[in-house]
């Protein structure tokens, strides 16, 4: 089909135009080229004081629980991101989880190292996931974290917009506490980088997470953060 000199030009300015948002940092070129594909969100507003403690949902259900009661004592909400598997062997903690006011996401079905992952593994993981909140709360959870892997890749990201999930949640604090370093190192490092907007990266599962989290809270509350789930930092989606 033959190309006329309007069109030329018309087309000729639209590549221009993004070649110029590409260059300014504006529009990253992996998400560009992709033409649909989930946004990577590692922080919240560095304007409002607040924090959002999001966490891997997996390991021993009693340690779970132990948290969750300290989240209710103090009024802290928090974003649980559940492993499929988890959900299906607690079948009592997702509505659990959402009845203490807190978001619940999709942290993928098996917990895999998401970036040696084939293209249909990554979708078999974030929909299997997804069809389990489903069956266990009505939809398929508020957010979804990518799991094995801080920054969703390009794959990962058009994978989870393809199953509803608009924004691929990283963190720009990582606690450590799955290594058990213990409650000082896990609050030391926590508060070495916290600040305004950020997404703190903790489990369940960990003993040392349970013992840091009542001094954790005292300091962020002492330094004028606000935990909120990321539902309150992002807006709802």
């Amino acid at each position: 089909m033959s190309m006329n000199r309007r069109d030329f030009l018309t087309n000729s300015a639209k590549v221009a135009a993004v070649g110029a948002l590409v260059g300014a940092g504006l529009v990253d070129s992996q998400v560009e080229s992709a033409q649909a594909a989930s946004s990577i969100v590692a922080h919240g507003s560095r304007t409002k004081p607040q924090v959002a403690l999001t966490f891997h949902g997996a390991g021993d259900v009693g340690i779970a629980k132990s948290l969750l009661d300290i989240f209710k004592s103090t009024s802290t909400p928090v974003t649980v991101f559940g492993i499929g598997i988890w959900l299906q062997a607690n079948p009592t903690m997702a509505k659990t989880i959402l009845d203490g006011g807190h978001d619940l996401g999709n942290h993928t079905m098996h917990h895999y190292e998401m970036r040696t992952l084939s293209a249909k593994k990554v979708d078999s993981e974030i929909l299997q996931c997804s069809n389990v909140l489903k069956k266990m709360i009505g939809n398929h959870g508020s957010w979804f974290r990518a799991s094995g892997i801080q920054y969703a890749t390009p794959l990962i990201q058009k994978s989870a917009l393809k199953y509803g999930y608009p924004q691929c949640i990283s963190y720009d604090v990582d606690s450590t506490d799955y290594l058990d370093p213990g409650k000082s190192a896990i609050v030391k490092r926590t508060m070495a980088g916290i600040k305004n907007g950020s997404i703190v990266s903790l489990h369940f599962g960990h003993a040392g997470t349970v013992q840091a989290l009542p001094t954790l809270l005292e300091q962020l509350h002492a330094k004028g953060l606000t935990p909120v789930t990321l539902t309150t930092m992002l807006g709802k989606i």
